[in-house]
């Protein structure tokens, strides 16, 4: 690659501030240097060209948000779907507990 650093292919639009800790900085830099890692965060993570040995510190931070915020909505929704489902059979209880309390049309009661 003529020895440039593989860069983010969308327009940036902030740079935040990220505060790292000594294990956070440990982590990414066994990251960057370990191309298993690399090819790892690069399948979970398609498309930023991560496995490539010259990758810049920012777009490997970028993909790692773009895992985690993934993971974080995917909870999310499964929380979500689960709470529907709860929700769905407690008015279906609800309904067949009103049913049972109904006299049939049948019956003889005025």
């Amino acid at each position: 690659m003529c020895g440039m650093a593989i860069r983010l292919r969308a327009g940036v639009v902030r740079r935040p501030s990220l505060p790292l800790t000594a294990a956070d900085e440990s982590r990414l830099a066994t990251l960057q240097a370990s191309k298993a890692a690399r090819e790892a965060l690069d399948r979970l993570s398609p498309g930023h060209g991560i496995a490539a040995d010259d990758v810049s510190e920012a777009v490997v931070l970028h993909s790692l948000l773009e895992v985690g915020l993934a993971v974080v909505l995917a909870e999310a929704e499964e929380a979500s779907y689960v709470a529907l489902a709860v929700q769905q059979a407690q008015e279906r209880d609800e309904r067949r507990a009103t049913a049972r309390r109904r006299l049939p049309a049948w019956s003889d009661a005025d």
